[in-house]
């Protein structure tokens, strides 16, 4: 296994720097250069990591430093060099192209996107830098989300990949998911393809409940942690924008149309409501005089902020019950028979989340198991091949699929119907990502 003593961290001071720096530090027991703008932002990096893992313990590892006067020696020294800049060309390339000049021959060098071509950035090096040269996406916050894309283009070396893998996966404790250099990679693709197009619907159908219908429709007995548009939310509008915006430009599969961002989104943007991190987006949160707390929820046809309603829906409750007594299979069979229109979007959302999953093996993953792991350790999803199993199997799944109009994958239609779809139950559980 590659060894890995001394690492160079480049956006210390930033959320996904410092997680990503505390993470190294304890688990890989490395020195960790902290590089930022200024010193004060560094040891505000460092003090961010040692929170993050809860021990003080790591902070003897830890060297503050900045880019103008650390940068050459850190680098130089180094077995990695991890960029976590902010996500653009223009930041990213400058900075690779300093790092370029003091890269010893066979240090690895990374960067978080979550959607830059690996492939481009990688063109600041020379041909050994190339073959060293990686997306690290992990997800944020890095010591609760163990994801970690780990992205190749067409310059890397598949020895240097395999170990930096095992690494990250033996070392550092991170489900490691192989992706192509592909746009948004495997996690994102999937997740903001699913969001994207759920909040079209909203719009709609924004006379019979709008964004609270469509959380409410695909709730925690859908399996995943939060609600769809309740996710936007906590992202933040603006970077859901740039995903979407990104994949609507550079891919052309099926699905292309469901990355075209909503005009509603669009106009909170503008208005400067991104979600929860400025105070109110799709949704909205406030406390009373007396210190109640009130939700409440964008109004797509007014541009008015409503109290959040409450649904009287049959089958979301049946639903919810079976998954509280542990009857996934029974959820199941009630979201396949249940009646109403927002029984038929349930099932619709649902068959296009399976379908997409599956439908990227091949372009953008090896393999199902990569989707899979994507979904589950990234998004706290229910993974797609599990659903497969909980609706009946193979062919019970394709009929579900087929009724909801979308295209059927065709790993899935090439698949065995007796044996189990699902291959990850060793290390992730996905009953345990349902909530009732």
């Amino acid at each position: 296994m590659r060894e890995i003593k001394t690492v160079t961290i480049l956006g210390a001071n930033g959320a996904m720097g410092a997680g990503s720096a505390g993470v190294i530090a304890s688990f890989g027991e490395a020195k960790v250069h902290m590089l930022a703008r200024d010193l004060g932002k560094a040891n505000e990096g460092i003090s961010k990591a040692i929170k993050s893992v809860r021990t003080d313990t790591i902070k003897d590892r830890m060297i503050a430093g900045t880019y103008d006067n650390d940068l050459a020696k850190a680098v130089s020294e180094s077995d990695w060099v991890f960029e976590l800049v902010a996500e653009s060309y223009e930041v990213k390339e400058p900075i690779n192209k300093e790092i370029a000049k003091h890269r010893k021959p066979g240090t690895i060098v990374s960067t978080v996107s979550s959607g830059l071509s690996i492939e481009r950035l990688a063109k600041s090096f020379d041909e050994d830098g190339q073959k060293h040269y990686f997306g690290t996406h992990f997800f944020n916050p890095p010591y609760k989300m163990i994801l970690c894309e780990l992205v190749s283009h067409k310059g890397n070396d598949p020895k240097i990949k395999s170990e930096l893998g095992a690494y990250l996966e033996n070392v550092l404790r991170r489900a490691v998911v192989y992706t192509n250099d592909t746009p948004a990679f495997a996690g994102n693709r999937i997740g903001f393809q699913l969001m994207n197009e759920i909040a079209q619907l909203a719009e709609r159908y924004s006379d019979k409940g709008g964004i609270a219908l469509m959380d409410e429709i695909m709730g925690g007995f859908t399996g995943r942690a939060m609600g769809p548009l309740a996710t936007v939310d906590f992202v933040g509008l603006d970077v859901h924008k740039a995903i979407v915006d990104n994949l609507y430009e550079f891919t052309k599969d099926a699905a292309h149309e469901t990355f075209k961002l909503p005009g509603y989104m669009q106009k909170l943007i503008d208005s400067g409501n991104l979600g929860a991190k400025s105070g109110q987006g799709l949704m909205k949160r406030s406390k009373t005089a007396d210190g109640k707390r009130e939700k409440f929820v964008y109004n797509i046809a007014t541009g008015n902020y409503d109290p959040y309603p409450k649904f009287d829906i049959a089958f979301t409750k049946q639903a919810s019950d079976r998954i509280r007594s542990s009857d996934y299979k029974g959820a199941m069979e009630i979201i396949k028979s249940a009646k109403g229109l927002e029984a038929e979007l349930c099932r619709y959302f649902m068959a296009r989340y399976i379908s997409y999953s599956l439908s990227i093996v091949g372009e953008v993953v090896d393999n199902k198991e990569n989707a899979d792991k994507a979904m589950g350790f990234g998004f706290n999803w229910v993974p797609a091949s599990a659903f497969v199993d909980l609706l009946g199997g193979v062919k019970s799944s394709i009929q579900f699929i087929e009724d909801a109009k979308v295209p059927v994958p065709d790993v899935l239609a090439k698949a065995d119907n007796s044996k189990p779809f699902y291959e990850l139950h060793d290390i992730l559980d996905a009953r345990a990502l349902f909530r009732a």
